[in-house]
């Protein structure tokens, strides 16, 4: 089967792999769409994975077989997957802190989503599968499912409500859904980037209620005037620069939330007198949770959240090894794989 794999002098190259084969309780996927997650994009700048590595897991894909202890699915049922199945039963489940758990960062679609195949396992198929209703959505919007699940958990843990004014700080694709869903919960929501067209676009596709470039010399007193002097109460953190840190600190209220909602490549983090004096609460949020995974796919089926303005690219497998520069180079917001 063809295969996009990750090679540390050219970044992505085309590769024919064996098919995977599956043992009774699981199943093969044939890959339909795969999006393009940021954490792919830095994993790949950063030469995070060993050469050969199939990345991608935001996958819609098309049954085609199943092993004879399966019972639930079927061939030919369409279904969009996640990649990380938490066990439900350690400590760290029973806490909530799902992605904490070891069974779930040890689980993975296997090979990856940049593939025309892939294996499910029997955890997958039970807990993060979930079929596609003819008719409803896209393959390119239900394959959001899991990046939006990722932000629902975040919002989650921020606790946001009508009583807030948010910030989100990076409007990439995940700036975006995280904007959508606070002005859902009803919060009065802000974004920054330092793309004018990324922000032009966030206020048309109602990602944001108002916007300002992150890298003007009026932006503090901006955010000022808009919250009665004292500063925005949520800031999510979506940006993978370095340089984001300082607005998160400057624009924040006393007493508000920083959801930290991105890596950066440097170990900087927040002065410890900042959260001290100031009594910041400073919130790490990664990976979704399987109540998560299942909200966001209904807000998605239901039409409840809209997503298909995000799309901004949908390439072939073939074309993604050259097509990836597109994001690199900050030219697309979402880019999808056609396989």
């Amino acid at each position: 089967m063809l295969c996009v794999t990750y090679d540390k002098k050219n970044k992505l190259k085309l590769t024919e792999l064996p098919s995977p084969t599956i043992d009774s309780d699981e199943a093969l996927l044939k890959v339909d769409v795969c999006g393009v997650c940021g954490s792919d994009l830095v994993k790949i700048k950063q030469g995070l994975v060993p050469d050969g590595t199939v990345l991608g897991h935001e996958v819609v894909g098309t049954i085609v077989e199943v092993g004879r202890n399966v019972r639930k699915w079927s061939t030919s049922q369409k279904v969009v997957v996640a990649h990380h199945v938490p066990c439900l039963n350690c400590y760290f489940c029973k806490s909530g802190n799902f992605s904490m758990c070891s069974q779930f960062k040890n689980t993975n679609l296997i090979p990856g989503g940049f593939a025309e195949y892939i294996k499910l396992s029997k955890a997958h198929l039970e807990q993060n599968t979930f079929l596609i209703p003819k008719g409803t959505v896209s393959d390119h919007e239900i394959a959001m499912t899991e990046p939006l699940a990722c932000c629902l958990r975040a919002v989650n843990r921020a606790k946001v409500s009508t009583s807030n004014i948010a910030l989100v700080i990076g409007l990439g694709s995940i700036g975006f859904m995280l904007g959508k869903l606070c002005i859902n919960r009803g919060a009065h929501t802000f974004g920054i980037d330092l793309l004018e067209e990324r922000i032009k676009l966030a206020k048309e596709t109602l990602s944001i209620h108002d916007g300002y470039k992150a890298d003007s010399q009026e932006l503090k007193s901006w955010i000022l005037n808009k919250t009665e002097g004292r500063g925005v109460d949520i800031v999510f953190l979506s940006s993978g620069s370095e340089k984001s840190l300082e607005p998160a600190l400057g624009l924040i209220r006393p007493g508000g939330k920083i959801v930290v909602f991105s890596s950066i490549p440097k170990e900087l983090g927040f002065y410890n007198n900042e959260i001290y004096y100031r009594e910041l609460s400073i919130i790490g949020s990664y990976s979704p949770s399987p109540i998560a995974l299942k909200e966001a796919y209904q807000l998605i089926i239901t039409g409840k959240i809209k997503l298909k303005n995000l799309i901004t690219d949908v390439v072939s497998l073939k074309e993604f090894p050259t097509a990836i520069e597109r994001c690199f180079n900050n030219k697309s917001l979402k880019m999808m794989v056609e396989t």
